[in-house]
């Protein structure tokens, strides 16, 4: 297995393949608008685009599964932050469910772009959870400015809060996960193993205090974008 290197050739690759994909999806998404029926052509847009990682990402957990000894529940268990809300994002889409983009959009924009920039990852491509890893972490992108440039949602100072609250509530949640199958879902036990924002924040616990603070400073910076832009939103369905 050919280990990952951050920022190397390879790193790289996978940024802009994943620029390229979202000014893809978001240019297909709006022609499809201008179109007879196009609300209905949008979603199915959407809700393919949004299957794609979902589907690679339960099939790579089940190859995994069976083909890998031993795996990490962590690789294949859904309750990483970002491959839980991988398996959300085809519904929002769907359904232009403005509540679930109020959510994904601060986790999305805060979270997986660091994931993308500072990877929590050992493989290097062509290994499949390398693949997975990118893929998965793009599409949560592809489907947040798919949302804000297709169905025109935009955040607001409500939705930071209610982000905010489901973010801690997700966490609680994990907890008892996390100590049945010896995980580590939102490192509540540990912090990451490379480098994090996480690190500047103290040891356990503590972190997890303190971190309360770090997630309104960035859900703050993710939501300046639209502080000056009208709150466009749709409802669901």
């Amino acid at each position: 297995m050919r280990d990952f290197e951050s920022f190397g050739t390879e790193h790289w690759t996978w940024l802009a393949m994943g620029l390229l994909s979202i000014i893809t999806w978001v240019i297909a998404g709006r022609k499809a608008g201008t179109l007879p029926d196009g609300d209905h052509k949008q979603r199915l847009i959407g809700l393919i685009m949004g299957l794609i990682p979902a589907i690679l990402w339960i099939g790579g957990s089940i190859w995994l599964t069976l083909y890998e000894d031993p795996i990490p529940k962590n690789f294949v268990l859904p309750f990483h932050v970002c491959y839980f809300l991988n398996l959300v994002m085809p519904f929002m889409l769907w359904r232009k469910s403005y509540f679930i983009f109020e959510i994904t959009y601060f986790v999305t924009m805060a979270g997986t772009l660091q994931a993308l920039f500072t990877p929590d990852l050992q493989h290097g491509f062509p290994d499949l959870i390398n693949v997975r890893y990118f893929v998965v972490h793009i599409g949560l992108m592809m489907s947040t400015f798919y949302a804000i440039f297709v169905y025109g949602f935009r955040p607001t100072w409500k939705s930071l809060w209610k982000a905010i609250l489901w973010t801690n509530l997700y966490m609680v949640f994990v907890t008892p996960i996390n100590l049945f199958f010896d995980t580590n879902f939102m490192y509540v036990r540990a912090k990451p193993p490379v480098a994090s924002m996480l690190d500047y924040l103290g040891d356990w616990p503590w972190y997890l205090l303190t971190g309360q603070v770090m997630l309104v400073v960035l859900f703050t910076i993710v939501l300046l974008p639209f502080l000056i832009l009208k709150p466009r939103v749709q409802p669901a369905g």
